[in-house]
Protein backbone atom coordinates (compact mmCIF):
# COMPACT_ATOMS: atom_id res chain seq x y z
CA UNK A 1 0.00 0.00 0.00
CA UNK A 2 1.05 3.29 -1.03
CA UNK A 3 2.38 5.62 1.87
CA UNK A 4 -0.06 8.50 0.20
CA UNK A 5 -2.87 6.27 0.72
CA UNK A 6 -6.10 7.88 2.26
CA UNK A 7 -4.02 10.92 3.08
CA UNK A 8 -5.17 14.15 2.54
CA UNK A 9 -3.21 16.98 0.35
CA UNK A 10 -3.46 20.61 -0.89
CA UNK A 11 -1.03 21.35 -4.39
CA UNK A 12 -1.57 25.47 -5.20
CA UNK A 13 -1.28 26.35 -8.93
CA UNK A 14 -2.26 22.88 -9.94
CA UNK A 15 -4.57 23.29 -12.57
CA UNK A 16 -1.56 23.00 -15.08
CA UNK A 17 2.15 22.26 -14.92
CA UNK A 18 4.29 21.20 -12.36
CA UNK A 19 1.60 21.58 -10.10
CA UNK A 20 -0.96 19.02 -11.74
CA UNK A 21 1.67 16.42 -12.33
CA UNK A 22 2.55 16.12 -8.72
CA UNK A 23 -1.78 16.21 -8.12
CA UNK A 24 -2.03 13.65 -10.65
CA UNK A 25 1.04 11.29 -8.99
CA UNK A 26 -0.84 11.60 -5.64
CA UNK A 27 -4.13 11.09 -7.00
CA UNK A 28 -2.80 7.42 -8.67
CA UNK A 29 -0.60 6.68 -5.23
CA UNK A 30 -4.35 7.10 -3.30
CA UNK A 31 -4.50 10.39 -2.14
CA UNK A 32 -7.00 12.74 -1.83
CA UNK A 33 -5.74 16.36 -3.43
CA UNK A 34 -7.45 19.16 -3.29
CA UNK A 35 -5.83 21.09 -6.66
CA UNK A 36 -6.06 25.16 -6.00
CA UNK A 37 -6.08 27.57 -8.68
CA UNK A 38 -7.84 30.55 -9.78
CA UNK A 39 -9.73 29.35 -12.49
CA UNK A 40 -12.57 27.27 -11.20
CA UNK A 41 -13.67 25.72 -15.03
CA UNK A 42 -10.16 24.86 -15.43
CA UNK A 43 -9.78 23.32 -12.13
CA UNK A 44 -12.95 21.67 -12.26
CA UNK A 45 -11.78 19.97 -15.98
CA UNK A 46 -8.87 18.75 -14.84
CA UNK A 47 -10.09 17.23 -12.03
CA UNK A 48 -13.02 15.53 -13.52
CA UNK A 49 -10.17 14.13 -16.08
CA UNK A 50 -7.92 12.60 -12.77
CA UNK A 51 -11.02 11.32 -10.84
CA UNK A 52 -12.08 9.11 -14.48
CA UNK A 53 -7.85 7.71 -14.63
CA UNK A 54 -7.65 4.07 -14.64
CA UNK A 55 -4.27 3.95 -14.54
CA UNK A 56 -3.69 3.14 -10.99
CA UNK A 57 -5.76 0.31 -9.01
CA UNK A 58 -5.23 2.45 -6.10
CA UNK A 59 -6.48 5.54 -7.25
CA UNK A 60 -7.40 8.42 -5.19
CA UNK A 61 -9.50 11.28 -5.74
CA UNK A 62 -9.14 14.91 -7.12
CA UNK A 63 -11.17 17.67 -5.28
CA UNK A 64 -10.62 21.13 -5.60
CA UNK A 65 -11.15 24.89 -4.26
CA UNK A 66 -10.88 28.03 -6.51
CA UNK A 67 -8.94 30.65 -4.69
CA UNK A 68 -6.50 33.17 -5.29
CA UNK A 69 -3.59 32.56 -3.23
CA UNK A 70 -2.46 36.25 -2.69
CA UNK A 71 -5.83 36.67 -0.95
CA UNK A 72 -5.84 35.96 2.81
CA UNK A 73 -10.08 35.87 2.48
CA UNK A 74 -9.54 32.83 -0.24
CA UNK A 75 -6.97 31.39 1.84
CA UNK A 76 -9.39 31.18 4.86
CA UNK A 77 -11.74 30.00 3.05
CA UNK A 78 -9.55 27.25 1.41
CA UNK A 79 -8.78 26.24 5.09
CA UNK A 80 -12.09 26.40 6.25
CA UNK A 81 -13.34 23.96 3.41
CA UNK A 82 -10.84 20.97 3.77
CA UNK A 83 -11.32 21.00 7.61
CA UNK A 84 -14.79 20.87 7.05
CA UNK A 85 -15.28 18.60 4.25
CA UNK A 86 -12.05 16.44 4.66
CA UNK A 87 -11.63 16.97 8.34
CA UNK A 88 -7.41 16.81 8.07
CA UNK A 89 -4.59 17.94 6.26
CA UNK A 90 -1.73 15.61 6.23
CA UNK A 91 0.31 17.51 2.93
CA UNK A 92 0.24 21.10 1.55
CA UNK A 93 2.38 21.99 -1.36
CA UNK A 94 3.14 25.57 -2.78
CA UNK A 95 3.72 25.32 -5.76
CA UNK A 96 2.12 28.90 -6.95
CA UNK A 97 4.87 31.10 -8.02
CA UNK A 98 5.75 33.23 -11.01
CA UNK A 99 9.18 33.78 -13.17
CA UNK A 100 10.66 36.09 -15.08
CA UNK A 101 13.21 37.50 -16.79
CA UNK A 102 14.52 41.42 -16.54
CA UNK A 103 17.59 43.79 -15.33
CA UNK A 104 16.88 44.86 -11.91
CA UNK A 105 17.61 48.19 -12.97
CA UNK A 106 14.32 48.48 -15.57
CA UNK A 107 12.27 46.40 -12.77
CA UNK A 108 9.32 48.72 -11.67
CA UNK A 109 8.41 48.37 -7.81
CA UNK A 110 5.10 47.27 -8.51
CA UNK A 111 6.60 44.08 -10.62
CA UNK A 112 8.80 43.15 -7.29
CA UNK A 113 5.88 44.00 -5.13
CA UNK A 114 3.62 41.25 -7.12
CA UNK A 115 6.04 38.74 -8.02
CA UNK A 116 7.00 38.85 -3.84
CA UNK A 117 2.88 38.78 -3.15
CA UNK A 118 2.47 35.42 -5.34
CA UNK A 119 5.76 34.18 -4.96
CA UNK A 120 6.35 34.63 -0.76
CA UNK A 121 3.92 35.83 0.50
CA UNK A 122 1.28 33.10 -0.81
CA UNK A 123 3.69 30.69 1.19
CA UNK A 124 3.46 32.63 4.81
CA UNK A 125 -0.50 32.63 3.81
CA UNK A 126 -0.68 29.42 3.09
CA UNK A 127 1.58 27.85 5.71
CA UNK A 128 0.32 29.76 8.56
CA UNK A 129 -3.40 28.59 7.92
CA UNK A 130 -2.11 25.02 7.17
CA UNK A 131 -0.03 24.42 10.91
CA UNK A 132 -2.94 23.52 13.00
CA UNK A 133 -3.95 20.99 10.74
CA UNK A 134 -0.29 19.74 9.75
CA UNK A 135 0.28 19.81 14.15
CA UNK A 136 -2.56 17.18 13.88
CA UNK A 137 -1.49 15.17 11.40
CA UNK A 138 2.03 15.76 12.26
CA UNK A 139 1.99 16.00 8.54
CA UNK A 140 4.18 17.40 5.80
CA UNK A 141 5.06 21.27 4.66
CA UNK A 142 6.63 21.54 1.10
CA UNK A 143 8.00 24.60 -0.22
CA UNK A 144 8.76 24.83 -3.84
CA UNK A 145 12.08 26.65 -4.70
CA UNK A 146 14.09 27.14 -7.09
CA UNK A 147 17.91 26.25 -7.71
CA UNK A 148 17.25 30.55 -7.41
CA UNK A 149 16.81 30.07 -3.68
CA UNK A 150 20.42 29.26 -3.34
CA UNK A 151 22.36 30.83 -6.18
CA UNK A 152 21.17 33.61 -8.46
CA UNK A 153 21.90 34.24 -11.95
CA UNK A 154 21.61 37.45 -14.19
CA UNK A 155 18.54 38.97 -15.64
CA UNK A 156 16.13 36.83 -14.35
CA UNK A 157 14.37 40.08 -12.54
CA UNK A 158 12.71 39.63 -8.64
CA UNK A 159 12.56 36.15 -9.13
CA UNK A 160 15.87 35.17 -7.55
CA UNK A 161 14.72 37.93 -4.32
CA UNK A 162 11.42 35.85 -3.65
CA UNK A 163 13.04 32.28 -4.14
CA UNK A 164 15.59 33.29 -1.69
CA UNK A 165 13.51 34.32 0.75
CA UNK A 166 11.20 30.84 0.24
CA UNK A 167 14.22 29.51 1.45
CA UNK A 168 15.04 31.33 4.47
CA UNK A 169 11.12 30.79 5.50
CA UNK A 170 11.30 27.31 5.43
CA UNK A 171 14.65 26.82 6.75
CA UNK A 172 12.57 28.85 9.95
CA UNK A 173 9.69 26.80 9.80
CA UNK A 174 11.78 23.72 9.63
CA UNK A 175 13.36 24.64 13.24
CA UNK A 176 9.99 26.41 14.20
CA UNK A 177 7.71 23.50 13.64
CA UNK A 178 10.25 20.18 14.29
CA UNK A 179 8.98 19.93 17.86
CA UNK A 180 5.21 19.53 16.55
CA UNK A 181 6.11 16.63 14.11
CA UNK A 182 5.74 18.85 11.24
CA UNK A 183 7.91 17.68 8.88
CA UNK A 184 9.03 20.78 6.43
CA UNK A 185 11.30 20.70 3.16
CA UNK A 186 12.34 23.05 0.58
CA UNK A 187 12.61 22.14 -2.62
CA UNK A 188 15.16 23.07 -5.32
CA UNK A 189 14.33 22.30 -8.58
CA UNK A 190 16.53 23.82 -12.06
CA UNK A 191 14.15 24.28 -14.91
CA UNK A 192 10.97 21.85 -15.66
CA UNK A 193 10.53 20.85 -18.97
CA UNK A 194 7.41 22.05 -20.29
CA UNK A 195 5.54 23.15 -23.82
CA UNK A 196 7.02 26.18 -23.87
CA UNK A 197 10.80 26.19 -23.25
CA UNK A 198 12.48 28.39 -24.16
CA UNK A 199 9.46 31.23 -25.45
CA UNK A 200 7.77 32.06 -22.94
CA UNK A 201 10.19 34.84 -22.04
CA UNK A 202 10.19 36.32 -25.31
CA UNK A 203 8.32 39.37 -24.18
CA UNK A 204 9.66 39.96 -21.17
CA UNK A 205 13.10 39.94 -22.77
CA UNK A 206 12.72 40.92 -26.21
CA UNK A 207 16.07 43.32 -25.41
CA UNK A 208 18.38 40.82 -23.93
CA UNK A 209 20.40 38.12 -25.65
CA UNK A 210 18.31 35.43 -26.87
CA UNK A 211 20.32 32.94 -24.61
CA UNK A 212 18.51 34.41 -21.37
CA UNK A 213 15.05 33.35 -22.88
CA UNK A 214 16.05 29.74 -22.82
CA UNK A 215 15.34 27.64 -19.41
CA UNK A 216 18.04 28.43 -16.87
CA UNK A 217 18.61 31.79 -18.03
CA UNK A 218 21.73 31.28 -20.16
CA UNK A 219 23.04 28.56 -17.85
CA UNK A 220 23.74 25.25 -19.22
CA UNK A 221 21.45 22.97 -17.22
CA UNK A 222 18.98 20.23 -18.96
CA UNK A 223 15.59 20.38 -17.92
CA UNK A 224 13.84 18.10 -15.62
CA UNK A 225 11.38 15.88 -16.42
CA UNK A 226 8.46 17.12 -14.29
CA UNK A 227 7.04 13.40 -13.80
CA UNK A 228 10.48 12.24 -12.03
CA UNK A 229 10.77 15.70 -10.21
CA UNK A 230 6.98 14.40 -8.14
CA UNK A 231 8.49 11.07 -7.56
CA UNK A 232 11.48 12.29 -6.20
CA UNK A 233 9.35 15.20 -3.83
CA UNK A 234 7.12 12.38 -2.77
CA UNK A 235 9.70 9.46 -1.71
CA UNK A 236 11.52 12.52 -0.21
CA UNK A 237 8.36 13.12 1.90
CA UNK A 238 8.28 10.22 3.08
CA UNK A 239 11.74 9.85 4.21
CA UNK A 240 11.41 13.11 5.58
CA UNK A 241 14.15 14.98 4.34
CA UNK A 242 14.76 18.68 4.68
CA UNK A 243 15.87 19.27 1.06
CA UNK A 244 15.88 18.12 -2.15
CA UNK A 245 18.08 19.90 -5.21
CA UNK A 246 17.44 19.00 -8.30
CA UNK A 247 19.98 18.37 -10.48
CA UNK A 248 21.78 17.18 -7.55
CA UNK A 249 24.92 18.61 -8.40
CA UNK A 250 23.99 21.58 -8.18
CA UNK A 251 24.80 21.75 -4.35
CA UNK A 252 28.59 21.81 -5.66
CA UNK A 253 28.10 25.16 -6.81
CA UNK A 254 26.20 26.41 -3.83
CA UNK A 255 28.58 25.09 -1.55
CA UNK A 256 31.45 26.61 -3.51
CA UNK A 257 29.30 29.74 -3.54
CA UNK A 258 29.44 29.44 0.56
CA UNK A 259 33.20 29.39 1.01
CA UNK A 260 33.60 32.00 -1.76
CA UNK A 261 31.17 34.51 -3.59
CA UNK A 262 33.80 35.23 -5.96
CA UNK A 263 34.59 31.41 -6.69
CA UNK A 264 30.82 30.92 -6.79
CA UNK A 265 30.54 33.51 -9.67
CA UNK A 266 33.60 32.17 -12.02
CA UNK A 267 31.55 28.70 -11.45
CA UNK A 268 28.26 29.98 -12.48
CA UNK A 269 29.88 31.68 -15.50
CA UNK A 270 32.02 28.84 -16.39
CA UNK A 271 28.75 27.09 -16.86
CA UNK A 272 26.83 29.87 -18.48
CA UNK A 273 26.96 30.89 -22.20
CA UNK A 274 29.49 33.26 -23.44
CA UNK A 275 26.90 35.25 -24.49
CA UNK A 276 25.27 35.53 -21.28
CA UNK A 277 28.74 35.86 -19.99
CA UNK A 278 29.93 38.86 -21.80
CA UNK A 279 26.73 40.65 -22.34
CA UNK A 280 26.15 43.92 -20.09
CA UNK A 281 22.48 42.73 -20.93
CA UNK A 282 20.33 39.95 -19.66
Amino acid sequence: MSYWNDKIAIVTGASSGFGLVLATQLVRQGATVVLVARDEDKLEAVCDSLNSDSDSSNKGTADYFAADVTSTEDVTKLFAFVSEKHGRLDLLVNNAGLSARGRIEETSLDDFAKMIELNVMAVVRCSQAAIPLLRKSKGHLVNIGSLASKSASKFIGPYATTKFAVAGLTHQLRLELAEDGIHVMLVCPGPITRSDSGSRYNDQAAELPAEIRKPGAGVKIKTLCPEKLAADILTACEKRKSELVRPSKAKILFAIAQLSPAWGDWVLKKFSSSKNCQSSGH
